[in-house]
């Protein structure tokens, strides 16, 4: 997975997850969103399962998970380092 990771940021630029299969990765970078991810968790919490997307430790952000979420259970509390980036499911909830 990290290896499709890479590709997609060499050959488009952006991070595409490479979890998916997409027709047409261009058409799919086009499309007006910060996170490239179907991860809902990703999309509203910035927690990455795959830990694709973590921290510079290396440690996935769970900051925002909610209390009792396996990811804060398991990693603890995880601050986002780029509060400004990402949770695309907040921003469209939030700008409704």
């Amino acid at each position: 997975m990290v290896t499709g990771l890479a590709v997609h940021l060499d050959e488009l630029g952006r991070p595409l997850c490479p979890c998916n299969f997409y027709p047409d990765k261009q058409a799919e970078v086009a499309r007006s969103r910060e996170w490239i991810c179907a991860c809902d968790e990703m999309k509203q919490w910035k927690y990455c399962h795959c830990l694709l997307f973590v921290a510079p430790d290396g440690m996935p952000i769970t900051e925002y998970l909610p209390d009792g979420h396996e990811g804060r259970e398991i990693y603890g509390l995880v601050k986002d380092p780029t509060p400004d980036k990402g949770r695309e499911a907040n921003r469209k909830r939030e700008s409704s």
